[in-house]
């Protein structure tokens, strides 16, 4: 549900406006009222809104000047306003302050369905950008992580599927990364790792080489041959001989 807050100093007069069904039924409910601006613009500030719909005439403050100074100070919610024909003809400065639409007086419920369906769908478009902003320094953290994990374990068998469990990434996604970063597919990487290690086994030490078939993540010897003469061009034995 996305929370609004009114403020008009006839709410109860106007037919519907307060009514929670025609709220409801469009994925919205009342957080709040006031029948004052001025009063109206803490609590607005505390309670965050996702939509302000204001009355155009007010007491002390009209509709435009509580959005003006609810943008001054940082609101990010969407703006209705409520007013007769003749007075909105003087709202210009409503849309210079990036107000979402308005709703005439008398109430007409028809017609604020209506705005309540695109503003849904607004926020909701909104929504999936700010999530989509966070998720990306989320995701880049979790696949440095991933990418830790993969190097002390890589000669243990790693399941795509394991990891994006255990750090919170889909599978699709991960594989995305590898090719974006590293220009290789999850397994490439894998194997690339174990080959360098193997190699590393194979020329710097007198490890027997069916252990380090074993130390590389390949318990099957004939296994790992096929794959080391694959990466390097010669098979285990005769790489050591060189």
């Amino acid at each position: 549900m996305y929370g609004v807050y009114l403020v008009d100093d006839d709410i109860r007069s106007e037919s519907g406006l307060a009514d929670g069904v025609l709220w409801v039924e469009n994925g919205f409910e009342i957080i709040g009222n006031s029948s004052n601006a001025q009063t109206a613009i803490a609590e607005i500030f505390e309670k965050k809104p996702d939509v302000v719909i204001c009355g155009m005439m007010m007491p002390v403050w009209d509709g435009i000047e509580l959005f003006r100074r609810l943008k001054k100070g940082g609101a990010t919610a969407e703006f209705i306003l409520l007013s007769v024909h003749a007075e909105f003809k003087a709202s210009r400065e409503f849309f210079l302050l990036d107000g979402f639409d308005y709703i005439h007086k008398p109430f007409d419920s028809s017609r604020a369905a209506a705005v309540l369906e695109r503003l849904s769908s607004k926020l909701a478009a909104k929504q999936m950008e700010a999530q989509a902003v966070r998720f990306i320094p989320t995701q880049s953290e979790s696949f440095d992580k991933l990418i830790a994990y993969v190097m002390l374990n890589y000669a243990k068998k790693i399941r795509l599927a394991d990891l994006s469990k255990r750090f919170g990434i889909s599978s699709t996604y991960i594989c995305s990364l590898f090719l974006k970063h590293y220009n290789s597919t999850f397994t490439l990487f894998i194997s690339n790792l174990r080959m360098s290690e193997a190699k590393r086994l194979i020329t710097q030490t007198g490890t027997p080489l069916k252990e380090v078939s074993v130390l590389c993540g390949y318990p099957s010897y004939h296994h790992f041959c096929r794959v080391f003469k694959a990466h390097f061009g010669k098979p285990p034995s005769k790489y050591r001989a060189i």
